[in-house]
């Protein structure tokens, strides 16, 4: 009969056992299962702001280049408007020679 107690006990004790590590195996599976599902929707948020920020980088390049052309079309009439005043400032000294060299042809007409 001690013999027989001992084995029931031992059973017991062992089903007891199995019992507590089943359900601390659940436990341990919900969590993980927890931690898992809050991994995934962090990863999604990191996805989603990844995305966010590679759209407004886009964006941001795209504004550049844009402000880049609008630049380069307003230094492309600088440059002619320059170049317009430039020609026509030799245009005036060169005037203004032709007027000097008619002065000085005077005056030494003059001089004669």
């Amino acid at each position: 009969m001690k013999t027989t107690m001992k084995h029931v006990v031992k059973k017991v004790t062992l089903e007891l056992i199995y019992e507590v590590v089943d359900e601390r195996t659940e436990e341990i599976k919900a969590e993980l299962k927890a931690l898992n599902s809050r991994i995934d929707r962090i990863q999604a948020e990191h996805r989603d702001d990844y995305r966010a920020v590679n759209a407004r980088m886009d964006q941001m390049r795209q504004d550049l280049r844009d402000e880049m052309g609008q630049m380069r079309t307003e230094m492309g009439q600088v440059r002619t408007e320059y170049k317009d005043d430039f020609k026509s400032i030799n245009a005036r000294i060169d005037q203004i020679h032709t007027r000097l060299d008619q002065i000085m042809h005077m005056l030494a007409e003059l001089r004669k």
